[in-house]
Protein backbone atom coordinates (compact mmCIF):
# COMPACT_ATOMS: atom_id res chain seq x y z
CA UNK A 1 0.00 0.00 0.00
CA UNK A 2 2.70 2.53 0.97
CA UNK A 3 4.74 1.70 -2.13
CA UNK A 4 1.72 2.11 -4.39
CA UNK A 5 0.99 5.50 -2.83
CA UNK A 6 4.62 6.57 -3.23
CA UNK A 7 4.60 5.45 -6.85
CA UNK A 8 1.36 7.34 -7.55
CA UNK A 9 2.98 10.51 -6.19
CA UNK A 10 6.17 9.96 -8.17
CA UNK A 11 8.23 9.67 -4.98
CA UNK A 12 11.74 8.28 -4.86
CA UNK A 13 11.95 5.40 -2.38
CA UNK A 14 14.87 3.66 -0.70
CA UNK A 15 14.36 0.62 1.52
CA UNK A 16 16.45 -0.63 4.42
CA UNK A 17 16.81 -4.09 5.90
CA UNK A 18 19.50 -3.74 8.55
CA UNK A 19 19.64 -6.87 10.68
CA UNK A 20 16.43 -8.13 9.11
CA UNK A 21 15.36 -9.92 5.97
CA UNK A 22 18.80 -10.50 4.44
CA UNK A 23 20.19 -12.00 7.65
CA UNK A 24 17.19 -13.96 8.96
CA UNK A 25 15.00 -14.65 5.93
CA UNK A 26 15.06 -17.74 3.77
CA UNK A 27 16.41 -17.53 0.23
CA UNK A 28 12.85 -17.69 -1.14
CA UNK A 29 11.67 -14.92 1.21
CA UNK A 30 14.53 -12.67 0.16
CA UNK A 31 13.88 -13.19 -3.56
CA UNK A 32 10.11 -12.74 -3.16
CA UNK A 33 10.49 -9.49 -1.22
CA UNK A 34 13.07 -8.09 -3.62
CA UNK A 35 10.84 -8.99 -6.58
CA UNK A 36 7.95 -7.17 -4.90
CA UNK A 37 10.12 -4.09 -4.46
CA UNK A 38 11.34 -4.34 -8.05
CA UNK A 39 7.72 -4.24 -9.17
CA UNK A 40 7.49 -0.64 -7.99
CA UNK A 41 9.50 1.67 -10.20
CA UNK A 42 9.74 4.26 -7.44
CA UNK A 43 12.08 2.01 -5.41
CA UNK A 44 15.55 3.08 -6.49
CA UNK A 45 17.74 1.27 -3.94
CA UNK A 46 17.68 -1.23 -1.11
CA UNK A 47 20.28 -1.27 1.66
CA UNK A 48 20.85 -3.98 4.22
CA UNK A 49 23.21 -6.26 6.05
CA UNK A 50 24.22 -9.75 4.91
CA UNK A 51 25.74 -12.15 7.44
CA UNK A 52 29.07 -13.56 6.34
CA UNK A 53 29.51 -17.31 5.96
CA UNK A 54 33.15 -17.39 7.10
CA UNK A 55 34.50 -19.66 9.82
CA UNK A 56 34.50 -16.98 12.54
CA UNK A 57 30.85 -16.08 11.92
CA UNK A 58 29.85 -19.76 11.83
CA UNK A 59 31.57 -20.35 15.20
CA UNK A 60 29.95 -17.31 16.76
CA UNK A 61 26.53 -18.42 15.51
CA UNK A 62 26.96 -21.88 17.04
CA UNK A 63 27.89 -20.51 20.44
CA UNK A 64 25.42 -17.63 20.55
CA UNK A 65 22.30 -19.36 19.28
CA UNK A 66 21.63 -16.49 16.86
CA UNK A 67 19.02 -17.36 14.24
CA UNK A 68 20.88 -15.65 11.43
CA UNK A 69 21.43 -17.47 8.15
CA UNK A 70 25.04 -16.89 7.17
CA UNK A 71 25.03 -17.05 3.38
CA UNK A 72 27.84 -14.70 2.46
CA UNK A 73 28.09 -12.06 -0.20
CA UNK A 74 28.43 -14.28 -3.28
CA UNK A 75 25.31 -16.31 -2.46
CA UNK A 76 23.45 -13.09 -1.68
CA UNK A 77 24.51 -11.57 -5.04
CA UNK A 78 22.89 -14.54 -6.79
CA UNK A 79 19.66 -14.13 -4.82
CA UNK A 80 19.52 -10.41 -5.57
CA UNK A 81 20.14 -11.13 -9.25
CA UNK A 82 17.15 -13.49 -9.37
CA UNK A 83 15.01 -10.49 -8.43
CA UNK A 84 16.75 -8.20 -10.96
CA UNK A 85 18.74 -6.28 -8.34
CA UNK A 86 22.51 -5.75 -8.45
CA UNK A 87 24.88 -5.24 -5.51
CA UNK A 88 26.47 -1.88 -6.29
CA UNK A 89 28.32 -1.18 -3.05
CA UNK A 90 29.64 -3.23 -0.13
CA UNK A 91 30.81 -2.02 3.27
CA UNK A 92 32.76 -4.58 5.30
CA UNK A 93 31.93 -5.05 8.99
CA UNK A 94 33.24 -7.68 11.45
CA UNK A 95 30.47 -10.28 10.94
CA UNK A 96 28.46 -8.91 8.04
CA UNK A 97 28.61 -6.93 4.85
CA UNK A 98 26.49 -3.83 4.39
CA UNK A 99 25.13 -3.79 0.84
CA UNK A 100 23.44 -1.34 -1.50
CA UNK A 101 21.25 -2.87 -4.21
CA UNK A 102 20.26 -0.96 -7.33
Amino acid sequence: MALKEAQARGSIVMCSSEGGLFEYGSDDEIVANLKALRGHCSVVAVVGSVTRADELTQRLRQTSGAATRPRGLEVFRELAGKAKWRVSRVGKRPFSDQVVLV
